[in-house]
């Protein structure tokens, strides 16, 4: 799960979301829930698992916590990507994540514009960000698979 404010500033940059089943989502608070039906009802609900019952939130009250095959289907659609990992550190055991983006190149080499953090899906959603603020990409909707 990436972190949840970088969900939440993924859905402010516009990253677009229609629910599925089996979504993690969260609210205001940061409470997250199991989304249990595809789309929205009539009125713009999503039926939800809050642990307790099932529930109906408004949807734009809901933020959207995606999974990295998620986020990694989103960029894909920009282009080529590359997700590595390496240790974080001599004698350290845990690891650092790299997402290289080849479509974005960094002073006109051919490496392309990478982004680390500690999990994977941060690193990917840091990529998305830029993406989608610092370059101006629009995904075009959401996709249902």
């Amino acid at each position: 799960m990436i972190a949840m404010d970088l969900a939440r500033e993924l859905k402010v940059a516009g990253l677009p979301w229609r629910p599925r089943r089996g979504d993690l989502a969260m609210d205001r608070l940061n409470v997250a829930y199991l989304v249990l039906s595809d789309g929205t009802d009539d009125a713009g609900g999503v039926e939800i698992d809050t642990g307790r019952g099932v529930e109906r939130r408004p949807f734009l009250g809901l933020t959207w916590l995606p999974r990295l095959d998620q986020i990694l289907a989103v960029l894909a659609r920009h282009g080529p990507l590359e997700l590595t990992a390496r240790p974080a550190g001599q004698g350290r055991r845990d690891y650092l994540w790299r997402l290289t983006l080849s479509a974005l190149p960094v002073n006109g080499s051919h490496g392309g514009r990478y982004f680390e953090a500690t999990v994977a899906g941060d690193a990917a959603g840091l990529a998305l960000h830029h993406l989608l603020v610092e370059v101006g990409w629009k995904p075009g909707k959401a996709r249902n698979g």
